[in-house]
């Protein structure tokens, strides 16, 4: 596969993925107080969301295909943030049951921006991605307990 269709690929894979999400959260079903915001409302919102973004994704590798020319041959490619991104995710899985939402999202962002940021990471940065990791999940949490009244995993020792 030459680089520049990658963005093209997977783009096509994501949309096709999205469309089948968007089409199971039809299925999800509505109680008596899904009125306003209903149970399918967020899948449906993110669904909605990835396939646009995928369609942009598709859009904009066809453009770049277009003006570059073909790959070289023997070409590096770096795996490593990706391998990095996705054993951080599975880690986030693994940790939620553990030690509940809000402490495994603090470290799950945390780790996302110093894996996909700019090396070497600075004190500096790492003070900040520290802080916006700390604040973004406080407010997912008081969102999604406060307003939606969800309950988001807790850690056995709360």
């Amino acid at each position: 596969m030459e680089k520049k269709y990658k963005d093209i690929i997977v783009g096509s894979v994501l949309a096709a993925l999205s469309v089948l999400y968007l089409l199971l959260s039809f299925q999800i079903k509505l109680t008596n107080i899904d009125r306003v915001v209903g149970s399918r409302m967020f899948p449906q919102i993110c669904g909605t969301i990835i396939l646009l973004l995928s369609v942009s994704l598709i859009v904009g590798g066809i453009q770049r295909a277009k003006k570059t020319g073909p790959e070289k041959a023997g070409e590096k490619r770096n795996y490593t943030r990706t391998i990095l991104v996705l054993g951080s995710y599975a880690i986030y899985i693994f940790l939620m049951d553990k030690i509940g939402f809000t402490i495994s999202s603090i470290l799950y962002l945390f780790s996302q921006m110093v894996v996909m940021g700019k090396w070497p990471v600075s004190k500096k940065s790492m003070i900040l991605y520290l802080m916006i990791s700390v604040a973004v999940s406080a407010v997912i949490y008081v969102m999604f307990n406060r307003v939606f009244m969800l309950i988001l995993p807790k850690a056995g020792w709360f």
